[in-house]
């Protein structure tokens, strides 16, 4: 195994992956989100559309992890969407007390259109770098997301971290429950 990269007396803002990751998304939402000002609808707006044009349905739970909003402000999102016809909340065909989201046919249209917003957007802040960078820069970052899901997964249970079974922690006391019913225990009467 190598030597960790980062120590605590080391560790600083400025070299940090995690600070460095978010303060670049938070930057470029601002940024997209000037942009997206003369639009008719918002960059989270857009984003939850991108997101729904992927997928048939999508639970409420399921949109508000990807898009990283928690449930009240994924619901006014929502609600917004939906009175401008670009959205729709539907009963789940696998649970009927189940609500899913799904996007519309205007709403898809919406979506595709604002994409050259993000497109001139993405070109400008790639600017300074060439080619070559900038796919490695893509390529190092879907490294680094792609660890990130696994870490964040939820971990599979195994023998040692799963609880015992009833009937496993009940097998010694049956076991001796039945012994002692064919044999007497030391000191009974017979």
């Amino acid at each position: 195994m190598r030597e960790p990269y980062y120590r605590p007396e080391t560790l600083q803002a400025e070299n940090s992956v995690g600070y460095l990751v978010k303060r670049c998304g938070v930057l470029m939402t601002q940024a997209a989100e000037r942009r997206f000002d003369s639009l008719e609808i918002s960059f989270t707006q857009w984003l939850v559309l991108v997101y729904l044009a992927q997928q048939k349905h999508l639970s409420p739970t399921q949109l508000s992890a990807h898009v990283g909003h928690d449930m009240g402000a994924l619901t006014r999102v929502v609600d917004q969407l939906e009175r401008r016809g670009l959205a729709r909340r539907e009963r789940s065909r696998r649970d009927r007390r189940a609500v899913e989201i799904a996007i519309t046919a205007a709403g898809r249209r919406q979506a595709q259109s604002a994409k050259r917003v993000l497109v001139e957007l993405l070109n400008r802040l790639v600017e300074p770098f060439t080619a070559e960078e900038t796919d490695t820069l893509i390529a190092l970052l879907q490294r680094l997301l792609t660890h990130l899901q696994q870490a964040a997964a939820p971990k599979p249970a195994t023998e040692l971290d799963a609880p015992p079974s009833l009937s496993a922690l009940d097998a010694p006391q049956r076991r001796r429950r039945s012994s002692a019913a064919h044999k007497p225990l030391p000191g009974d009467a017979t």
